[in-house]
């Protein structure tokens, strides 16, 4: 399915707030130039307890922020939108079903975690470059973060995937994996940069190059008082403070500590942005807890008591039932109209240069994709490591 030629300057608009995070003024130029909206942000940190990699990430905005939880099943083949410089769109078969939390809409997720126990989430960093065009197929920012959950099964795969597709986006990631791996992926003038092992001494990202919050808290860290900085910096001292001196043994305490942590980074302290969704995923379960502001009672999802397979319906929630507990039972086959409504709702959120008729156009793409037979796959995968499905 081809896409009209303005389709690359909607979806670049989509993508420069699919971290949720920056009210930035949306629909300028494919650059992906905009500016830092004041006090707003997100956080993301990264902690080992029990023998299981946890991961926490708190969304901020100013105002109440719908959102869906969508089981992204394997063996569905994909395309993307937007074509490389020499007109190669990306295609790839999901490897792994994912569990996804979707700010914009259907394909499109803030953060989430794969049956492998890859994780990630984005934060808005408006000051990134994209790389500029080349051979490599385009997915935008949130796209990505599905590519990457389709594709990928340890960090080094992420990284790796950098050499098949082009990421255009005003984001930066924390991703981790279940063997206990994490990095930030950032894009500085055009190039990618990547802070893991030695080069991540804590495992926190903020709103702010990871190599100028790390030289604050290097100064500064300790001192107990953070109130002086932009609040991003704030959120990252904070947070490494309590990372640097975690000691807990169990999951449990892990579980704990990781909310307790974000709870005490939420944007509500620091600005007019509260944290509107918090969410812990343990990579060692295949289970994601969260909470939002609407609705502060814990619940989980257990990736595993969902069927793999694309030979069924795709499944959805709305992140915001009043539900507790184990929510999985209350997720229902995918509904066009919810997806679609959904959508609409974020472009009129944002106020984006998209149109109705283009997110109807983009969703129907989306829907469009095929369930590759189970035996075929199976062929796929053993001769492909994950993460290294080919464009074509």
């Amino acid at each position: 399915m081809m896409m009209k030629p303005n389709v690359f300057t909607m979806l670049v608009a989509v993508g420069i707030v699919v971290g949720g995070c920056t009210p930035a003024e949306i629909g300028r130029d494919a650059s992906g130039s905009v500016p830092l909206g004041a006090g707003s942000g997100c956080s993301a940190i990264s902690v080992t307890a029990g023998g299981s990699l946890l991961f926490g990430a708190n969304l901020d905005y100013r105002h109440h922020t719908r959102g869906q939880l969508f089981i992204n099943p394997r063996g569905v083949r994909k395309t993307g939108i937007i074509p490389s410089a020499t007109g190669v769109n990306a295609e790839w078969v999901s490897a792994h079903a994912s569990v996804t939390f979707n700010f914009v809409g259907y394909h499109f997720p803030w953060g989430g975690m794969n049956e492998e126990g890859l994780v990630l989430s984005t934060m808005a960093l408006p000051q990134s470059v994209c790389p500029p065009p080349d051979h490599r197929p385009v997915v935008d920012s949130g796209f990505w973060l599905q590519y990457i959950l389709d594709t990928c099964e340890t960090v080094a795969d992420v990284i790796a995937s950098d050499d098949l597709v082009r990421n255009i986006t005003v984001d930066h990631y924390l991703v981790a994996d279940r063997f206990g791996a994490s990095a930030v992926i950032e894009y500085i003038d055009g190039e990618l940069a990547v802070h893991t092992g030695e080069d991540l001494p804590v495992r926190v990202s903020t709103n702010w190059f990871y190599d100028r919050c790390l030289r604050m808290w290097n100064v500064y860290g300790g001192s107990g008082d953070y109130s002086w900085m932009d609040n991003s910096d704030q959120r990252f001292c904070i947070a490494a403070d309590r990372l640097s001196s975690f000691d807990g043994t169990t999951v449990d305490e892990g579980i704990e500590f990781a909310f307790d942590t974000l709870d005490a980074i939420a944007g509500q302290r620091f600005s007019e942005h509260a944290s509107q969704w918090s969410m812990v995923f343990d990579t060692g379960a295949g289970r994601v807890h969260f909470k939002t502001f609407a609705n502060p009672d814990l619940r989980y999802v257990d990736l595993k008591d969902f069927s793999p397979w694309c030979d069924g319906p795709v499944q959805m929630l709305d992140i915001h039932e009043p539900l507790f507990g184990d929510v999985g039972p209350w997720f229902k086959d995918y509904s066009h109209a919810e997806a679609l409504d959904h959508f609409l709702w974020f472009i009129n959120f944002w106020e984006t240069t998209a149109t109705p008729a283009w997110v109807g156009q983009v969703l129907r793409h989306f829907e469009s994709y095929t369930c590759e037979p189970r035996l075929r796959l199976r062929r796929v995968t053993r001769r492909t490591r994950p993460g290294a499905a080919q464009p074509r």
